[in-house]
């Protein structure tokens, strides 16, 4: 995992703004926040930097596209493998959305965007067939109240470094 990094008032909201409106301009940024476009561009730069801002993206609708089935995968490895990563295993299933290595019964959560009931059996049975996987448990979504949600993001000041008293080594 990624340490904290410490965010001001003004990162803090960018990225509030950011993940709402991954395409504002600096200007626009900048009008919002009080502050020149070029040091809103700065800013962001920095945060891309630091790894804070990964990307941007278009936000696709699933069922647009003929992805009309979501579904979560529950799996749990054969014994003696549960230390082999499977992530590069599911990675190369397409219609594996998210990946998640868990604690609890299962080992691992797909989420899973299918054509339909039986694509998903497919891409279960494929799941299925890799020799390090056990079982497999398949829950299918009715409706999504919602999903990828903003981040709540709030400022983190850096912290002050340690000083040293007087007589200590």
């Amino acid at each position: 995992m990624t340490k904290p990094i410490p965010l001001s008032d003004n990162d803090a909201r960018v990225l509030e703004i950011l993940q709402d409106q991954g395409r504002r301009s600096y200007a626009d940024l900048g009008s919002d926040l009080g502050m020149a476009a070029p040091s809103v561009h700065e800013r962001v730069k920095k945060l891309e930097a630091k790894g804070v801002i990964r990307g941007y993206r278009a936000v696709v609708d699933p069922s647009a596209v003929g992805l009309t089935v979501l579904a979560f995968t529950w799996v749990r490895q054969a014994p003696g493998t549960v230390s082999t990563d499977l992530t590069p295993t599911f990675a190369v299933i397409p219609e594996i959305e998210e990946c998640h290595h868990i604690a609890g019964e299962a080992d691992y959560i797909l989420k899973i965007r299918a054509r339909d009931m039986e694509h998903l059996g497919a891409i279960v049975r494929d799941i299925q067939s890799t020799g390090e996987v056990f079982s497999t448990e398949t829950d299918v979504v009715f409706t999504t109240g919602f999903e990828r949600r903003a981040l709540p993001i709030t400022p983190r000041p850096a912290e002050a470094p340690e000083t040293k008293r007087a007589g200590s080594a």
